[in-house]
This record gives structure tokens, sequence and C-alpha cells, in this order.
């Protein structure tokens, strides 16, 4: 299995922890953080020629390469629509069978922030990140049409460690949280679906209490089956640092008892 965007932080989670179940082939425009005992090219994907053989022999390719969500055109052109056109007409090319597509939430954050969104729900980009995402999915849906392979479309929300600061209760960000093992649960799924599932755009998240994004198609389609809830999660976290919170909270405030000259007299009249 070809796995671009290796670089990355969804990459690096696929390689250390996915490398036991698939022979996977990593390339990334940047070289890898840490050296890997997995093949590994470093490749512009903008660059077809350069491109082409890394395909060969690849059952199915999982499409992670991706810029920032805050990059300007003049990255997510060449990295999200020229890169993602030569993926797709690259694993046409080699005979691949499938290629699962990373998009994001951000291809439908448009849509009112108190509506829970479901799989395949329409393009609702507030970004240009977004708006690409949404075009990636529509040439995955024009080559899996046209040439006949399958394209899996997966709109992850945020990609989150379970013990992450992002995880804290009150956090806005929790209806939107896949966590990593749900993500590698998410993308075994995907890789492993029936081959006749020609196209489809799919939501990620965990099992989250509330949520933005709907997964129980994704449940359907692939037989997902998260494990996390990131409202859980975060309570869990929050109740795991509190006695460490307090022991700073104390130790803070004897430090401001000191440093002022009436509380420190205070203190010692306190302490007789």
């Amino acid at each position: 299995m070809l796995v671009t965007g290796a670089a990355g932080l969804v990459g690096q989670l696929v390689a250390a922890r996915l490398a036991d179940r698939y022979d996977l082939v990593l390339t990334d425009i940047q070289p890898l953080p840490q050296p890997s005992a997995l093949p590994f090219t470093r490749a512009d994907l903008a660059d077809l020629e350069a491109i082409r053989s890394l395909f060969r022999g690849a059952h199915t390719v999982l499409h992670l390469a991706t810029a920032n969500w805050s990059a300007p055109w003049e990255s997510l052109l060449p990295s999200d629509i020229v890169g993602t056109y030569n993926v797709l007409l690259a694993a046409h090319e080699a005979g691949c069978q499938r290629v699962v597509f990373t998009s994001s939430i951000h291809a439908v954050d448009g849509a009112p922030p108190e509506v829970v969104l479901p799989s395949g729900q329409p393009a609702q980009p507030i970004t240009l990140y977004g708006a690409a995402k949404a075009w990636g999915e529509a040439a995955g849906a024009f080559f899996a049409r046209r040439y006949g392979y399958s394209v899996i479309c997966l709109r992850l929300g945020l990609v989150a460690d379970r013990k992450g600061h992002r995880l804290w209760p009150g956090s806005p960000e929790l209806n939107r949280v896949i966590t990593y093992e749900d993500l590698m649960s998410l993308l075994v799924a995907a890789i492993e679906a029936p081959p006749d599932l020609r196209f489809v755009v799919l939501n990620g998240v965990s099992a989250n209490r509330q949520t933005r994004l709907d997964v129980n198609e994704t449940r359907r389609v692939l037989h997902y089956t998260p494990q996390d809830d990131a409202f859980v999660l975060a309570e869990q976290n929050y109740l795991s640092h509190w006695p460490r919170g307090l022991r700073r909270a104390r130790a803070f405030a004897g430090r401001m008892f000191n440093r002022v000259p009436a509380l420190r007299r205070l203190r010692r009249r306190a302490g007789r």
C-alpha cells in the first residue's frame, strides 16, 4: 500500500500502527521526522513523472498528503489540487484497486453550527483549504466513475491524542474529535471495505456524545466501530490533572504571600 503524506501526523501514525498489517511504501515532499525501516521516497506529488513509479504494484493508495488548513492558494494548488489529480491518475495508470482520500470537515464547515451533518452533505467550505478538499472529493467521484476503481473519501474531524491538550472540558472542538485509535480503525475499515464499493463520501469522528458529523452511514457502509467519546476523555483528563494543578496553585499562592509585604506579615501572624 502506498501512503502519501507520510511525514505528517496521520502518516506517522499509519507507519507506526499499521506496518504490521500492511506492506507500506511511504512518500512525502518532506523528509521523515525520524528514520524508518519502511521504504520511503521523497517526491513532489505535483510532478507526475516523478511519482508514477511509486504506484506500480500497489493495490491501495492511502492519500494523506495535504497542505496546512491555513495555507495560501499558492501552496494549495500544487499539493491539494494538482497533487490529488496526479495521485488519482497515477493510481488508474498503475491498475490500483482503491484510493482512500482523507478529506476534511472543512469541506462542510460553512453549514449552520447547530446542524449535525450527515455523510455526503453538499460541500459548504469557508476556507480555500475546505474548497480544495471538496474538489478532491469531486475529482475522486470522476475517476471512480470514469475508470471503475474504488475511491473512498473520509471527511475527518479533529485528529487528537486521547490524553492531549485539545481534549479538555468546555472545548468547542470536542464534538468533532476523532482519536488516534478510532482514526486507525476507520482507515483499516476503508482499506478493507468490499471491492464493489465504487465511490462514497463518509464522515470520520469518534463516538462523541455530541457530534458535528454524523457517523451512522460510516458505521453501516464500512462497519466502523468507534470506541472513544471525546467528552468522556476530556473529563478524565481534567480529573487526572486536577491534583497536580491544585499543588501548583498552592505553590503559586505561597509565592504571592512571600512577595507582598502585607500578605507576608499576615502569614507570619497566622503562624504564631
